[in-house]
């Protein structure tokens, strides 16, 4: 079956369907409980598998565990609002609500802050807010980030080490920091590097750190770096994982990714995938 078909949905979108955390139906594939194929790298759910799961677990009075009722888009309404204003007060008071609530990082970046961003970016293209406006948003998105990420650490041993940056050529910073928060708040050790390194600082660093594994974010167009960093970090031995809105699956893989996250949350579980299986 072709992985374009509409039927197969990847994790993400079954989670969303159902309304529960990515992480619940990751466990349910892994256990075998829920049927699923691999391709280009990642799972995908067939809709009629996924219905008759819920069917069975509804009849068995077990309906889906972990479905949570949250209002996203109220949420994203809100701290909108406070990245407008530039009220970093109200968009920090937010963020320590939803943790105290048990949201994890990955819901905080997939379901939150990506999305109130998407929308800052539509605003400034659109001329209703300025350059000066979209820059102070995205300071005070980096800094709840930071937050989110220190008052949420992982207990227990290490699973791995990953080097995180996007290559020459993306100024893109933030969607780098979000896997970065990610993989941390998963129990990596993570080295965060920004935006725009040279390929050679990259493998050094991944060299000196000994890293299990190399995420890129990729948020432009222009390939000329991205390519570049693939090529070397895939020759030096390392593993390697690309994800952004600048690209997608099929040409992360086609360009040499080991694999592609679509989300954060799917991120850390691929993450999890390329660090055990030696990848």
């Amino acid at each position: 079956m072709s992985t374009t078909d509409p039927t197969l949905l990847t994790l993400q979108e079954a989670a969303d369907a159902v309304g529960c955390h990515y992480q619940t139906l990751y466990k349910r594939v892994r256990s075998g409980e829920l049927p699923a194929l691999v391709a280009g790298g990642s799972y995908r759910i067939s809709r009629d598998d996924l219905d008759a799961w819920l069917h069975e677990r509804d009849a068995a009075k077990g309906a889906v565990p972990d479905r949570a009722e949250r209002d996203w888009p109220r949420q994203i309404e809100t701290l909108l609002a406070s990245l407008i204003t530039g009220d970093a007060r109200s968009a920090r008071n937010q963020l320590d609500r939803l943790g105290a609530g048990g949201v994890t990082v990955a819901e905080l970046c997939d379901r939150l802050l990506a999305p109130t961003l998407a929308r800052i970016g539509e605003l400034w293209h659109e001329n209703e807010l300025s350059i000066a406006d979209e820059h102070r948003a995205s300071r005070i998105v980096e800094t709840l980030l930071d937050r989110a990420t220190a008052a949420r650490p992982k207990s227990g041993p290490r699973i791995g080490s990953a080097v995180i940056a996007t290559a020459v050529g993306d100024r893109h910073s933030i969607a780098a920091q979000m896997v970065a928060a990610g993989l941390q708040a998963e129990g990596f050790a993570v080295h965060y590097l920004g935006a725009e390194l040279p390929v050679e600082e990259i493998v050094n660093m991944a060299k000196r750190e000994q890293a299990d594994l190399v995420a890129l974010s990729c948020c432009v167009a222009e390939r000329g770096g991205l390519t570049a960093t693939i090529t070397a970090v895939r020759a030096a031995g390392f593993p390697i994982m690309v994800g952004g809105s600048g690209i997608g699956r099929a040409e992360a893989l086609e360009l040499g990714a080991d694999r592609f996250g679509g989300s954060i949350a799917e991120a850390q579980l691929l993450a999890r995938d390329l660090v055990r299986s030696g990848a």
